[in-house]
């Protein structure tokens, strides 16, 4: 019997990781440090309105509405990840707060109503958002990625992750 379980167990792993590497982006945690200069270079304001694409654990959906106080989205395609996201804003209380994970993908999020977007994707993602971003996003909503520029695009502002890595802070302007 526990043969068969471990057999089972491996399989779904498996696939699993298997269906990971068909997606735009693999998931790799942010570090806090990182994390703290991403919401800090996008200058998070209470109240406004955090969009995390690809959120993964929800980290930065909790950052926000913790330490700033913002309404939060997370947007993960990953049912497991998106269950663990949601267990985490429910642990640390932020549900009722505004805060929230989403199981949906990313590319046809509604973007419309966020202030600030967060973005640790893939070259190739951030291309694929980029005119959804243009469009879609009000004018003065900043944008800041993590490692990856939007091609195309002139930062207004470059950060430093902790180890070096850059972050870009972009603002949507009108009629771009």
């Amino acid at each position: 019997m526990a043969l068969y379980l471990v057999i089972a167990f491996g399989a779904v792993t498996v696939a699993w990781v298997g269906w990971n590497l068909t997606l735009d982006v693999l998931w790799q945690p942010t570090d806090r440090v990182t994390m703290r200069r991403i919401l800090d270079l996008a200058k998070v304001k209470e109240g406004e309105h955090v969009l995390d694409l690809g959120c993964g654990d929800g980290r930065f959906v909790v950052a926000a509405a913790r330490e700033f106080k913002a309404r939060a989205t997370g947007i993960e395609i990953d049912p497991c990840r998106v269950l663990w996201a949601k267990a985490w804003l429910l642990l640390a209380g932020l549900s009722q707060r505004g805060a929230r994970i989403i199981w949906g993908n990313m590319y046809t999020a509604d973007l419309s109503n966020a202030d600030v977007v967060i973005l640790f994707l893939s070259a190739k993602a951030n291309f694929r958002l980029q005119e959804r971003l243009r469009h879609e996003l009000k004018e003065g909503a900043r944008i800041v990625s993590y490692y990856h520029p939007v091609w195309g695009w002139k930062p207004d502002e470059i950060g430093e992750g902790k180890k070096g890595y850059p972050l870009y802070l972009y603002r949507i302007k009108g009629e771009q």
